[in-house]
């Protein structure tokens, strides 16, 4: 009994410990051994790269992901993540749907409040074979001229 316990810590710890990077033009990572694979795919968004879809009134940002193949939309499990402070030793990640709280003041020329305005922010996503959409939506559909979402990291995740 203890020797099959002993084997089975084994296979479990060399399925989990064989990680290598994949080079390509965003960052990804795959996990091999035991038969599934893991891979991870950085997927980044500057402030200025958001599109706005007049008629849904909110942001998205397309993005090719051909790892994402057909074996893994059907018969894999994919996630998105969205990453804060990535690259400091503070990063954590949220899971997507994520709905965030927000309140924003507007003050006058002496900076005394004058309104204040509770809004919640909205960020999901959709995939496909070879893409993944990330929506950006604010609760009251108001957003100031000349707003853009900030830039945002998003860790799409595929175990297959």
């Amino acid at each position: 009994m203890k020797k099959q316990l002993f084997l089975c810590l084994i296979a479990v710890v060399a399925m989990v410990s064989c990680t290598r990077p994949v080079n390509n033009y965003y960052n990804t990572y795959e996990v091999v051994g035991g038969g599934v694979k893991k891979k991870t795919v950085d997927l980044t968004v500057n402030t200025n790269q958001w599109d706005f879809d007049k008629g849904t009134n909110q942001y998205f940002c397309y993005f090719n992901v051909p790892e994402l193949t057909d074996s893994v939309y059907n018969y894999g499990e994919v996630s998105v993540n969205r990453e804060y402070n990535s690259g400091t030793k503070n990063a954590y990640q949220v899971a997507l749907p994520e709905t965030s709280y927000k309140v924003e003041y507007e003050v006058d020329e002496n900076d005394s409040v004058i309104n204040t305005f509770y809004y919640a922010q909205h960020v999901d996503y959709v995939y496909g074979i070879g893409f993944v959409e990330v929506f950006y939506t604010i609760s009251d559909y108001f957003y100031p001229d000349g707003f853009a979402p900030e830039g945002m990291l998003f860790r799409l995740q595929m175990t297959y």
